[in-house]
């Protein structure tokens, strides 16, 4: 992903009077950090929450812990529940992001019942849930790849939903 991309993706979103506030797990902040790369961010981005583990997401984003349970936290259900926890919080916004997914192989006691490169998006937007659930493929498919896939695919999954506000 390029500068010039995501300096255009901001300028859009700027345009389009668009602002966004963000739950993330398997990016770790790379959203957020790809956004404010680049001038416009603090147009764009009201902020972002890194919510990798389970107990922050329940405790801040009110994610019900039987979803998880059910599910795990690597699922479109927890990834809609942390959308929806955003809501709650930043109700201002115009556009609600939550990522979760897994970027690497587990490592000690937890166990991960998904592919490595799954990935799962929930967009609230216009009082609208959009999901997507993708196995990415990135170059040697290591983690900050992966991560870097999955931002490059969240900015351009917001474009397209986002282009009826011009």
């Amino acid at each position: 992903m390029t500068e010039h991309f995501v300096a255009d993706f901001n300028d859009q979103m700027i345009k389009r009077g668009i602002r966004m506030v963000c739950a993330e797990s398997v990016t770790a902040g790379l959203l957020a950090s790809t956004i404010g790369s680049v001038q416009g961010a603090s147009e764009v981005l009201i902020g972002s929450i890194v919510t990798y583990s389970r107990n922050l997401k329940t405790a801040v984003l009110d994610v019900d812990p039987r979803v998880i349970d059910q599910h795990t936290a690597e699922s479109q259900q927890t990834t809609n529940e942390m959308a929806y926890g955003l809501t709650r919080l930043y109700p201002g916004a115009e556009v609600f992001v939550a990522v979760t997914g897994v970027a690497s192989e587990p490592v000690g006691p937890y166990e991960i019942d998904k592919e490595v490169g799954q990935v799962y998006l929930s967009i609230y937007y216009k009082n609208t849930m959009h999901e997507h659930g993708e196995i990415l493929r990135a170059g040697n498919n290591t983690r900050n790849e992966i991560r870097e896939r999955a931002v490059e695919l969240i900015l351009e999954k917001i474009l397209v939903l986002t282009a009826d506000a011009l």
